[in-house]
């Protein structure tokens, strides 16, 4: 009886070394680019222009390859399972829907409360939760993780452009807006990667490469960018809604909408997929979105910064609670 205890306890402590290993494996590297980007900003390698001349370069050319990538590249990652993928898809609208109704009350400045409203929902799947995934389930076993994610981040993208569009400033002219949200860089990406993805057509390798090429720019580039626009003083002007934004996006999203989930009878694949898409950091995405709309890059940006370093604790705290349903 007390080996059988001590078994299990063993055990305990093994997934949750394993669950701190994985999670610290996937924020430190990120937490390194930026810190790249801080110093080379501080011993004035590159200028804080170069750092906005990336960004416009990240949007409008890495993310709408590294979305188009995404889609066409997951294409046989296909299943089933639409209680998960529409449990996402529901919570996440829903989730918008609260900011939406719930922030104009306590913040007053729409291009701020745009860059809130984003920065605590928009998780950072395509590159946190996927490698998580990956490294806790090995490559092949977690198909279900990756169609979900490539549908939420689709979701993601078009909630964050429409609440930024929305928080503008001014009257809305819906004619515009509407204009504005059809020829964004990142709606055209999707609806390429969704039009390859049904109809199977495939793009000759001289086009994918460079596609492939831009993509794989985004996380190193986007992270250095980040990381050279990070301004201390405007952490601290800003802590508040750093406060918020990190408390819903690492606390108390992930909360409901696990808990939601495991009190539905989700369980092993389908509860980590709903904990790891939830659970992740900001996506990093939301800042080069956030600047092209005319939002509080500022904030947007330090958004992302911190709560990715903030991730490795909540990750693994949620990895251990939930490590009994998940297994």
């Amino acid at each position: 009886m007390q080996d059988s205890v001590a078994r299990r306890e063993n055990d305990r402590y093994n997934r949750g070394m394993e669950y701190l290993i994985t999670s610290f494996n996937t924020v430190a590297p990120l937490l390194l680019m930026m810190a790249i980007g801080v110093l080379l900003r501080v011993t004035k390698v590159a200028s804080g222009d170069v750092f906005l001349v990336l960004n416009r370069i990240v949007y409008y050319v890495g993310l709408p390859c590294l979305i188009f990538n995404n889609l066409i590249r997951e294409r046989d990652a296909m299943t089933n399972d639409w209680q998960v993928v529409g449990f996402m898809l529901i919570g996440t609208l829903l989730l918008f829907a609260i900011m939406w109704i719930a922030l104009p009350f306590f913040v007053k400045d729409p291009k701020r409360r745009g860059a809130i409203a984003q920065a605590s929902v928009r998780s950072n799947d395509a590159i946190f939760a996927l490698t998580v995934a990956a490294s806790m389930l090995g490559e092949g076993n977690f198909a279900l993780t990756i169609f979900t994610s490539a549908l939420v981040a689709t979701e993601y993208n078009l909630l964050s452009i429409i609440t930024l569009e929305m928080n503008r400033g001014g009257k809305v002219n819906l004619l515009q807006f509407l204009k504005r949200i059809a020829v964004n860089p990142v709606i055209l990406a999707v609806a390429a990667g969704y039009l390859f993805r049904l109809t199977g057509w495939e793009l000759p390798p001289v086009l994918l490469k460079p596609i492939q090429h831009f993509a794989n720019m985004v996380p190193p580039v986007g992270f250095l960018m980040l990381g050279g626009i990070l301004s201390f003083d405007g952490v601290k002007k800003n802590r508040g809604a750093l406060t918020f934004i990190t408390v819903c996006k690492l606390i108390l999203v992930p909360i409901v909408m696990t808990g939601i989930a495991a009190l539905l009878g989700f369980r092993g694949l389908r509860l980590l997929t709903v904990l790891l898409i939830s659970a992740a950091p900001t996506a990093m995405s939301s800042y080069p979105l956030a600047t092209a709309l005319g939002s509080d890059s500022e904030l947007a940006g330090e958004a992302v910064a911190v709560t990715t370093a903030c991730a490795l604790p909540t990750v693994f705290l949620f990895l251990t609670a939930f490590g009994a349903l998940v297994q």
